[in-house]
Parts: C-alpha cells; structure tokens; sequence
C-alpha cells in the first residue's frame, strides 16, 4: 500500500503536468529597441569529441553571424585528451582567419568536470549573456535572435531554455523509442511547469542565462553530476525566473546504444537526487514561496526516486511468490456467513470483508491510474507532433522496456547520490554524428564497457523467472501481471548491454 501511494504520487503529476501543458502559449518575440543588441559569449564545453565539434562550431559561427558577429564571442572549452585536441586547434585557426572571434580554453585538468569547464569560462566572460551548447548539438542560425530580445524589459528573466529535437531520431529501434521518452520532458514536463508557474530547470544545453543572475546564485558548483538543474533552482531561488520556448528547437543527438544510454540515465539519477538533497532542505524552508512550487519542486527534484520504487516493488512480489505469501489474497468468507444467521460475529466478519474489497479496490484503482500515466504521456506527446501512435507502437513498448529495465542500473546511481559524499566522475554519453543507419556505431573510437552492472541484471532476470514458475504452479496468476513485464525488461537490456557493451578502441 505505501508503495502504491508514492507511485501514485507521481503518477498523479504526470496529469496535472498534461493538464497544465495543453494551455501553453508561445510568448510572442518582444520588437527590440534600437541598438538593443547586447554582447553575447558561446560557451561549448568540450571533452573528447572529435566526431561533432567542427559541425558545432560551423552552427555557431553561422548563429553569430545571424545576429552579429562583432557582438559574439565564442569560448570552446576543451578538455580533452585525446586528438580533439588538434582537431580544436585548426578550427580556431580556420575562423580566426575569417575575423571570427572565437578562442579555445585548454584546462590542465578535469577539476570539476563541466561545471568546473564552464565556471572557468564564466570567469573570463565579459559579456552580459551566456549561450551554452553541448557537443552534439547544431543550433538554428536565428538562435540567438529569438532568444536575447526576451531580455530587454524583463530584468528578472534569468534564463531562456530551448526545446530539444533530435538529429538522428530515426537511426535505429532505440532512438525512436527514446525520442518520445525525451520528448515526454519538452512537451509535456517542461511546459506544464513553465504554464503552472513551477520550478524549471535549464537543460545543460540549448539555452541563454544572464551572466548576472549566474553569478548572484554563485556560479557553476561541481557538488552534483547535475550542475544544470542545481543552477537553474539557484537562480530561481534568487528572485530571477526561467522562460520556455517550445517552438524553439535545438536539435542535438540520442544515444543509439543502451549502455550509452545507461551511462545518460545513471548520472541523470545521481545528479538529480545529489541536487534535490543539496536544494530541497533549503527550499521547503522557503515560507514566501508558495505550496504548489514547493511541491512541485520536490516531485521535480526527487523524480528518479521512482526507479528503486520500481526495482523494490519487483524484489517484493518475486520473494512473496517464492515464499508462498499471497500479497493479494482477499479473505471472501465473511460474505456467505451474513446469510446464514443474524449472530454479530457473521456482520463483524462480513464487515471485515468489505472493507478488504474496498482496499483492494482503491489499491488496484491506484495501480491501474499510475500504469496508464506512464503511456498516456508519451501517447500525447505523439498526438501533439502529429505522429501516428499505431505506426509508433512498438518504439512505445520498446519505452517501456527500457524505463523498467534501467531501473536497477538507476537505483544503484539513486544510492550514490543519497547514501553517500563522494563526488563522482562526469562520464559523458558518446556522440557519433550518425544520421543514417549505413552508419555503424561499432566503428566509432567511443565505447562504453561492460560494467558489474549486467551479473546484477542477470541476477534478477534468474530471480523474475524462478518467481514467474512458482507463480504458475500456485495458480498465483495476480503476480504475473507484475513478473512478467519487470523480468521481460530486465532481460531486455541485460542483452543489449552484453552486445553492445565494448572498450573504448584505441587510435
């Protein structure tokens, strides 16, 4: 039962969320006065990205020119160690010759890792506004343009976050399924909370913030794997707010193996937790904010505590199956007894039962609206794109196997970031540039190997099917409702990471 009121703790927000973003307004693109045309600094922190900087660096430099490139500065932050290194180099080099004001910030170390990259940058930042773009993005040339005249009459607008698109959504099996996943968080997520005037979050890339409320918050801090989401509630915390622009799009790509996708979801996990241990201890203490945003905030911040909810509701229905306890058994014998005799001890029983049958019903009513607000968000996400759900069905089933699969590899994360100080190594997702499936991952020099991970994962699939026979042979067919699906996504990823897992080759 307490269980099932977390999950629906969540899963009711996943409504108020949907409810929330069908009334999203695009805001209208303020009409800049005359020699409104603020100074502008790229910041693209960069490690070990020989595949993607040049066509970033293309993109941005085709921005600065849209809005002026005597305005904009860009700042590469390099810290790579391997032939990116050059590759930076002669980039900088090719533009410095077309009067392109661009420079490169080589770290001796990885202190910090991005944020430690970017508050570096920050620090030899003049200019008024930040732009930041990952490695694998190609921001629209109007960027720019579409972004900073926001700023001009709103002092208080901190930051400015883009929506995402996908540049090779269309790869293979996974990025189509994780395409709707992401586009869950855009569409849904993001611009319900931006409409309900919610706590937002910048999203690591794709966004402009104002130099001034960066530093009033105190910069870019390395304590979490998170620093975008911890900055975002620091500034807001300040007084300044975040503005959302859904039809804005900054297309930038998805991991097409699940490893890399393990390693995106496992340090958005732990970066998320770490943040909401830093911030909520402060911001539920907040008397001039109001309940809702506080509220929000929470679910916002604790969000992939659903994972080891999900991983110890499968641990709990496999042992109860194992050892013979009927968690969903309903004792009916108080029923015909009502009719037998008027004795008081026949109404206590009947009583009795009702009251099971009432539990149970509000117990299955619960699980029921908490599964179905796990499909009806990325249903509506489709709908919302105009894409067709039937043709989308196996990228959706293929989502939620991958959702309850990931939930072991995320709890392990959720534990480091609740249970423990350390500060862990921000281990970047690896990009490709890939757009057509001609293109082979395999051939990349960016892998992910195999981890411990996958004997955990081969523990549970053994554990699921052993729970999955004991329940067949006990005609315990209620639990199979849950073994099944759980074991079936465990056993999922297990072998795509097996496969697909493979050291980082050598070059």
């Amino acid at each position: 039962m307490i269980l099932t009121l977390f999950f629906f703790l969540y899963g009711f927000n996943h409504y108020y969320l949907l409810f929330a973003s069908q009334k999203y307004l695009a805001p209208d693109l303020p009409v800049s006065e005359a020699g409104f045309f603020p100074g502008v600094s790229i910041h693209l922190p960069i490690y070990n990205e020989k595949y993607v900087v040049h066509r970033l660096v293309d993109a941005c430099v085709s921005m600065a020119k849209e809005y002026g490139s005597e305005k904009v500065r860009i700042l590469i932050i390099d810290d790579s160690t391997d032939d990116t290194v050059k590759i930076i180099d002669e980039i900088i080099k090719e533009y410095c010759k077309k009067h392109i004001r661009i420079e490169v910030l080589h770290r001796q170390s990885r202190e910090g890792y991005k944020a430690g990259a970017l508050q570096a940058a920050l620090d030899r930042t003049d200019e008024e506004f930040i732009a930041i773009f990952d490695a694998d993005f190609i921001p629209p040339a109007d960027f720019l343009v579409r972004t900073l005249p926001f700023f001009f009459r709103d002092e208080r607008l901190g930051i400015i976050q883009s929506r995402w698109t996908y540049i090779n959504r269309e790869y293979n099996f996974l990025t189509r399924a994780i395409a709707i996943g992401i586009d869950v968080h855009f569409l849904i997520e993001q611009a319900g909370r931006f409409t309900a005037g919610c706590f937002q979050n910048f999203n690591g890339s794709g966004g402009v913030l104002r130099k001034k409320a960066l530093q009033e918050s105190g910069g870019w801090q390395s304590d979490t794997l998170a620093e975008d989401l911890d900055v975002s509630y620091r500034i807001q915390m300040q007084g300044y707010h975040i503005l959302y622009l859904k039809d804005l799009q900054s297309a930038g790509e998805i991991p097409p193996t699940v490893p890399s996708f393990k390693k995106q979801q496992g340090r958005w996990a732990c970066g998320s937790l770490r943040t909401a241990r830093k911030i909520l201890p402060v911001l539920l203490k907040k008397s001039d904010i109001g309940f809702k945003k506080r509220f929000q905030a929470f679910i916002h911040l604790t969000g992939y505590i659903i994972h080891p909810l999900m991983l110890f509701s499968f641990l709990l229905v496999c042992f109860s199956s194992l050892y013979k306890i009927d968690i969903f058994k309903i004792n009916l014998q108080g029923i015909p007894l009502l009719f037998m005799t008027n004795n008081p001890e026949n109404w206590s029983a009947f009583l009795g039962t009702l009251s099971q049958l009432i539990a149970w019903g509000l117990f299955l009513s619960l699980i029921f609206l908490c599964t179905i607000a796990a499909w009806i968000s990325p249903v509506t996400t489709l709908k919302r794109q105009g894409l067709s759900t039937i043709k989308n069905m196996v990228s959706l089933m293929i989502l939620f196997l991958l959702g309850c699969g990931v939930s072991l590899n995320n709890s392990i994360e959720a534990g480091k970031a609740l249970f423990t100080n350390q500060i862990f190594e921000f281990k970047r997702t690896p990009k490709y540039a890939m757009h057509n499936k001609r293109e082979e991952w395999q051939n990349k020099k960016y892998q992910v190997p195999l981890d411990y991970v996958w004997l955990l994962e081969l523990v549970l699939v053994c554990l699921g099917g052993a729970a999955i026979r004991f329940a067949i042979w006990r005609a315990n067919f209620a639990v199979l409702l849950i073994l099944i699906p759980y074991t079936a996504a465990y056993l999922f990823v297990l072998l795509l990471t097996v496969r697909q897992s493979r050291e980082e080759k050598v070059t």
